[in-house]
Formats: structure tokens, C-alpha cells, sequence
């Protein structure tokens, strides 16, 4: 018995031996399996990374472009500087530390003087009065906390005891923001910008207004936001056309979470994840114009449709298939990729590991170098220029610009698309590596749309900045209670952060806007009171 098994199992083993497909097979699926193995190491690490490391993308100073390879490999030699006489000159040393910030000039002052008894002005040797020759001083920062005030308008009426026929005469009543509203101009504004620039949720502000003296509840300030959405609308609609019409736009988009009406069966509110759509537009100087967002509850490709619609010039964008079509060479459009995405994907994979990102990485920042080497010239021209009096057109700026680009970044893109192409016959087309290269050989084309134009931007970081507000309110007043309310933000977030992009007290420019549009007819024309146009009327 025990011989027959044992002849079975010598057997089975040359059967195996002798079906060299079945041996193959095993192979392929031990491959597979180290693989797949490998992939989700990479995306372990990547993870912990994410959640337990640094978010930065700096370079180590042992990737810094000046110790870096040049493009064929070879180690670069440093450079013999000769050297250069210096004149003799007296050495200020430079103050340690950072200093005590000074106070602004135009900052109230109120003077408190701390004087000694009159008994200590007589000299005590002597008997004589004391002369003052001199004083310290100290300047200390005090703030001066909220005040509701009641501001009450009378309106005297003035007839005739004698001519009863001729009427009352009395004064026009005072232009409220809010019609029959109990709110001025100042607490609106207030409650917006605590809400959409300091991201403060209304119940946290409504926690503030009882602090102070006034119980004002979180559902009457949506009133008021409602209300001034209404009168704010032109002004977005006057917003959008600029920035579709400037020529350049950046465009992204983001998530944002919406409450729906029904409940789940915990008796709940239902949240979906929405969108809000990010434009940017650019002046031909390259100089921030505005950013608008628009509310959608979908990231569909249809909504990037009507989006871009009669757009013309320059769209830059990631890598989202949702721009391809209306951005297409046939609309006119010169679609521009990022360069910033680029590199993150070759940095993901440096972090789970490949060391051969390194080469791209000391490249795109070599690409970053002369790229600020071109905007330095081309600035320091126009300065020079402006001292003599003179101007250049935008079109000789322009050709300026591209041929230095293609004199000093060209050869940086041609040695890293060479690396590119070798790279891609051994990279784990799944792994990070493998990821970072496909996505540049994917989006090549589209990288150097800036050799050939000079608007083109090398990266769309100028729009996530714009957008990274947004990701902080998500974190305070966590959705938006409903769609009404998600466009409420979309607008009030557009003309907020146009503000911040150029340097304008939100204040002081929602405050004038808001009874200007009060003033006029319903719909009438609001095409002077975007932030871009408001500035520049009130620099005149």
C-alpha cells in the first residue's frame, strides 16, 4: 500500500515537471502577485506619508539644481569666479533677531501720563521746584472690543397751519441695504466677512452678537445674506464676463459638501459632495484680474461645457478629461497643462521610494530657475524703460519673452522628456514611477504650450491658491445647509477673494457696493463695480 502511494507521488511530480505551460503559469502569477505586492507597499507608504509626514514638496538641499547633473548626465563642474576688488567700507552689523514690529502711523493714540506727586517736585535738599528735563515713554497695544450701537433716523414733517392744501414737506427716508431691515450697511458686511473670509460658522458669530449685548439667531443673519445675494448678483454676472473675456484663465475645481432636504433613518439631514468651478482670469501682464466660482452639483463634463463657452485665449488646467473638449484647438484655445501636477506625481514616487525620481525633480527645478530668470529680465526692461520715459508694446514683450524661453528652458524640457521616453520602458506602469511618467508623456504636448506663447504659465497654482480658502471653511461650517445656499457662497467667495488677490479692504468695498446697487433700478448695470473696476475708479 505504502508503495503505491509513493508512486503515485513520483508520478504526480513528473507530471508536473512535464508540463512546462503549467510551471509558466505559476511564474506569471508569482510575478503578478510581487507586483501588486509592490503597488500596494507604494500606497501604504504614500499614505502614512500623507497622514503622518510633512505635506511639503521642497527639494532637499541634496537636489538643489546647482549640485545637479546637466542633461547629459555629466557631473557639473564648479565654475572659477575670479576675483573681484572691494573698496574699503565701514561694516554695520546687522541687528540680531527680528525686531519689535513698529505701530502704524495713522493708529490712534491716546497719551496717559503718569506723573509723580506734587510733594516729589520739590527738591529735598534745596526747597526749590524740580524742572522737568525729560520723559520715557512706552507704547502699548490695547484694543477696543465690539459695540452695538442703536442708530435711530427722525424725520421732522414740516405743513402750513394756514394753506393745508400745500402738503407736508419732510426729508427722504435714509437708503437701508435690507428693505424694511433692521441691519446697516456695517453689520451685514460684518456677518459676511466673519462667514465667508474668516470662515466662522453663523452660530458661532450669533454666539459673538449675544457676547456683546444683542441676541441675533443664525436663521435671521441667512436672511440677510439672502437678501444681499440678490443685490450682488450683477456684480458676480459683470465679474464673469471679465474674467472670460481677459484672455487667460486658470481654471479647477473643488469639492463642497450640501445638505439635502430629506433625512436618512436616523431622522438626519443627507449631505452630497458637490462642486464649486474655479476661473481665474490673468491681464496680459500676467497679473491676477479676478477668480469666480460657480456652483454645481455635479462634476460632469457638461458643466465644463458651459463653463468655457465662448472662451477664447489661454486655459490652463490639470489633467481632467472634463476641459479637453471645450478647450479644444477648433474653440480657438491654446489649452496649457500644469507643470506643478507634474512634478508632485515625480515626488510621490521619490516619497514611496524611487530614487530615479530624483533626476526630474533637480530638472523641473532647474525648469522653475530659468523661468524666474525670464520674468526678471523681462520686468527689469520695462522698469528701465519707464525711467527713460519710454514703453514697449505688449507684442515686443511678448516675443521677448518666448524667445527666452526657448534659449533658456527648451534645453532644460528636451533633457527631461529624453529621460522621460528611457524611463518608460523599465517603469512599473502601475507603480508611482511608473504613474509620473505616463502622466508627463500624456500631457507633453500640452507642458510646452508655454514655449510657443507668452501668457501660458508654467503651473495652475495661482487658482489653488484662490481656492484653498474654500478647503478651510469646509473645516469650520463643515456643508453648505442647502443649494440656495451653496450659491450664496460661490458668489459672496468670489468677490471675497477677488479682493484679497488685489489688495482690497473687503470692507470698505462690499460696504460702497452694496447702497450703490441699493440706489439704482433692479437688473440695472453693475459693470463699474466689479473689484478690478471699483479700484481703479477710487485710484483716480
Amino acid at each position: 500500500m505504502v508503495s503505491k502511494v509513493t508512486s503515485k507521488r513520483v508520478n504526480t511530480s513528473k507530471s508536473v515537471v512535464s508540463e512546462p505551460s503549467t510551471i509558466d503559469a505559476v511564474l506569471q502569477q508569482n510575478a503578478a502577485l510581487k507586483e501588486r505586492n509592490r503597488y500596494l507597499a507604494e500606497q501604504l507608504e504614500l499614505l502614512k506619508r500623507h497622514i503622518f509626514g510633512h505635506r511639503s514638496e521642497k527639494l532637499p538641499a541634496s537636489l538643489d539644481p546647482a549640485s545637479a547633473m546637466d542633461l547629459f548626465g555629466a557631473q557639473v563642474l564648479p565654475v572659477a569666479v575670479e576675483p573681484v576688488a572691494v573698496h574699503a567700507h565701514q561694516r554695520v552689523a546687522s541687528p540680531k533677531g527680528h525686531g519689535r514690529a513698529t505701530f502704524p502711523e495713522n493708529l490712534p493714540c491716546e497719551e496717559i501720563e503718569l506723573d509723580v506727586p506734587e510733594s516729589e517736585k520739590i527738591c529735598p535738599c534745596c526747597g526749590k521746584g524740580r524742572v522737568c528735563i525729560g520723559a520715557d515713554s512706552r507704547d502699548e497695544l490695547d484694543i477696543i472690543p465690539p459695540q452695538f450701537i442703536k442708530r435711530r433716523y427722525i424725520r421732522p414733517k414740516y405743513a402750513c397751519r394756514a394753506c393745508t392744501e400745500c402738503g407736508v414737506a419732510q426729508a427722504e427716508p435714509a437708503v437701508c441695504v435690507i428693505d424694511k431691515g433692521i441691519p446697516s450697511a456695517n453689520l451685514v458686511v460684518w456677518v459676511l466677512l466673519a462667514k465667508y473670509l474668516d470662515h466662522l460658522p453663523l452660530y458661532r458669530i450669533a454666539n459673538q452678537f449675544k457676547r456683546w449685548g444683542v441676541v441675533i439667531y443664525d436663521t435671521t443673519m441667512v436672511g440677510w445674506i439672502a437678501s444681499v445675494f440678490e443685490l450682488l448678483g450683477p456684480i458676480h454676472r459683470a465679474l464673469e464676463h471679465e474674467i472670460k473675456t481677459c484672455g487667460c484663465l486658470h481654471v479647477d475645481e473643488t469639492t463642497l459638501r450640501v445638505q439635502r432636504g430629506e433625512k436618512d433613518k436616523l431622522g438626519l439631514g443627507k449631505a452630497s459632495t458637490d462642486y464649486l468651478w474655479a476661473m481665474l482670469g490673468r491681464r496680459p501682464d500676467g497679473t491676477p484680474l479676478g477668480v469666480s466660482f460657480h456652483y454645481a452639483d455635479s462634476r460632469q463634463h457638461a458643466v465644463a461645457r458651459a463653463l468655457l463657452d465662448g472662451v477664447t485665449g489661454v486655459v490652463v488646467s490639470d489633467a481632467y478629461g472634463a476641459y479637453d473638449q471645450p478647450c479644444g484647438e477648433d474653440k480657438g484655445i491654446v489649452h496649457a497643462a500644469c507643470w506643478a501636477h507634474a512634478r508632485r506625481k515625480f515626488h510621490e514616487a521619490r516619497q514611496c521610494g524611487h530614487s530615479e525620481a530624483d533626476q526630474p525633480l533637480k530638472l523641473i527645478a532647474k525648469l522653475y530657475k530659468a523661468h524666474q530668470r525670464v520674468n526678471s529680465l523681462t520686468s527689469g526692461l520695462i522698469r528701465r524703460l519707464a525711467r527713460d520715459g519710454q514703453e514697449m508694446m505688449r507684442s515686443e514683450i511678448d516675443a521677448i519673452i518666448v524667445d527666452r524661453r526657448r534659449k533658456w528652458m527648451k534645453p532644460v524640457v528636451d533633457g527631461l522628456k529624453a529621460w522621460n521616453d528611457q524611463s518608460r520602458m523599465s517603469a512599473l506602469p502601475k507603480g508611482h514611477l511608473g504613474k509620473a511618467v505616463g502622466y508627463f508623456h500624456n500631457q507633453y504636448p500640452r507642458l510646452v504650450k508655454f514655449l510657443e506663447h507668452a501668457r501660458v504659465d508654467l503651473d495652475n497654482n495661482i487658482i489653488e491658491r484662490s481656492i484653498r480658502p474654500i478647503a478651510i471653511g469646509r473645516k469650520n461650517w463643515m456643508v453648505a445647509g442647502s443649494e440656495d445656499g451653496a450659491e450664496r457662497a460661490a458668489l459672496l467667495m468670489s468677490l471675497v477673494g477677488t479682493c484679497r488677490m488685489l489688495g482690497i479692504d473687503p470692507a470698505a468695498y462690499f460696504c460702497d457696493v452694496l447702497m450703490r446697487v441699493r440706489m439704482r433700478p433692479k437688473n440695472a448695470d453693475c459693470d463699474d463695480l466689479t473689484p478690478d473696476k471699483w479700484m481703479a475708479a477710487r485710484a483716480k
